[in-house]
């Protein structure tokens, strides 16, 4: 006898369906079994049909039955109270030349209404520029010599021999290369002076502000390198001093050893410059989500619109185009306030700007009938596309009974989970 459990095993392994990532499309058992008990509520009332199953068609009832899948998960998305998109905020900058803001993972969080940022000053970063030398002289008799960087509690030693010809300029250039490569949290470059032919090693922090207690980001160990390179190359001179921010929020004074601050753990802010007046932040619905959730519910409602005149072949897709446009012409005045309109081809637009609020009230259950009316005709399509696919009625339910028909589910119940199957 054929075991076909290797070929199972094979296609399973080979063969990865397309899942949607939807949570508005997982169900769990209980949905699943309503299901079933809508199609037998179906079966015992429908009458028998016979009907032809090419690709064309398969491929109609299907599209019939992924878009109105889609239509409900988007509908569900835009109405869920659960994880309501209306309620995922964004913070809001008046001037984002002045600060940024950004929301932590769309939370508000215990955040006061109203937040007023005045930057005095901006945290800066330590500078030291050494002494202008003749760049192409030589100041350093040959020789082995040390220089010694404390940066926080780290210290760090670069060792340099000075060869018989070797010019300023090159001695800065090799010790600058050194400390760039080891990246110690301080950056080295070379400062030219080409009207007197002089050059000067600067170096300067990566960080900025000042830790509690410190007064210098970075400084020059000397007491146990011999023969110590700071002194003559003139670096030890701090030409910008570090200093931390200073900020006012909603008129109370407050410093940071950073340019980003964090509020409530809620809120990252950016400070970009300083500001003579107030800068407000604000917490508003993030347009960008609402925005693509609602362009993922019109892009299913308009497929369904395709799919309909594009089989006009079929006497059902007429139907199908009835049966979504009701929908929207029942609510013609809901969706216009929301900024929706339905164009000359029967497509779902926006005639607009989105009013969130309308937009909101549009998908709400208790203020709107538009989801209701979503829900019902996606249900209809989802379980039973074939009721627009063109058939012959072979005979009529006995109406004296209830006795649901075991194979008229199963001609297109593979329809239902062709994702999974």
């Amino acid at each position: 006898m054929l075991n076909l459990d290797n070929v199972y095993n094979y296609y399973q392994t080979h063969i990865v369906a397309p899942k949607t990532s939807s949570r508005f499309n997982s169900h769990k058992k209980n949905d699943l079994k309503n299901v079933y008990n809508s199609m037998v509520k179906q079966t015992t009332h429908s009458p028998l049909y016979k009907f032809s199953f090419p690709d064309s068609t398969q491929a109609y009832a299907i599209g019939i039955k992924e878009a109105a899948m889609s239509l409900e998960s988007g509908s569900n998305s835009l109405g869920s109270f659960d994880d309501s998109v209306f309620e995922q905020y964004v913070a809001v900058s008046s001037n984002e030349k002045v600060l940024y803001a950004n929301l932590k993972g769309g939370d508000p969080g215990d955040l006061p209404d109203q937040l007023s940022i005045k930057v005095d000053s901006l945290a800066t970063g330590q500078t030291n520029v050494g002494t202008y030398l003749p760049s192409g002289e030589t100041s350093f008799p040959p020789g082995d010599y040390s220089l010694g960087i404390a940066v926080g509690k780290k210290q760090y030693t670069f060792n340099l021999t000075v060869h018989r010809g070797d010019t300023n300029i090159d001695i800065q250039r090799s010790l600058a290369s050194s400390i760039n490569s080891n990246e110690i949290g301080v950056r080295a470059n070379i400062r030219n002076n080409r009207v007197d032919g002089t050059s000067a090693l600067v170096l300067r922090s990566n960080s900025v502000g000042l830790e509690e207690g410190e007064n210098a980001i970075f400084r020059f160990d000397e007491s146990h390198l011999s023969n110590d390179i700071s002194s003559i190359l003139g670096i030890d001179h701090v030409a910008v001093a570090p200093s931390n921010a200073s900020f006012l929020i909603n008129g109370t004074p407050h410093t940071s050893n950073s340019n980003r601050i964090s509020l409530n753990h809620a809120i990252d802010v950016d400070l970009l410059s300083a500001s003579s007046e107030p800068v407000s932040v604000s917490l508003r619905p993030d347009q960008n989500k609402i925005s693509g959730k609602l362009n993922d519910f019109m892009d299913s409602y308009n497929q369904l619109v395709d799919i309909a005149k594009n089989n006009r072949q079929q006497q059902g897709a007429s139907r199908l185009l009835r049966d979504i446009s009701s929908v929207t012409r029942r609510n013609q005045q809901a969706l216009s306030s929301a900024g929706l309109t339905i164009d000359d081809d029967g497509h779902l637009t926006r005639s607009g700007e989105i009013n969130s609020d309308e937009l909101r009230t549009l998908f709400d259950d208790n203020l709107s009938s538009f989801r209701k009316d979503i829900s019902r005709i996606a249900e209809k399509m989802t379980l039973n596309p074939i009721d627009y696919v063109d058939k012959v009625i072979v005979t009529y339910p006995n109406t004296r009974g209830a006795y649901p028909n075991p194979y008229y589910a199963s001609r297109y119940s593979g329809l239902l989970f062709n994702d999974y199957a």
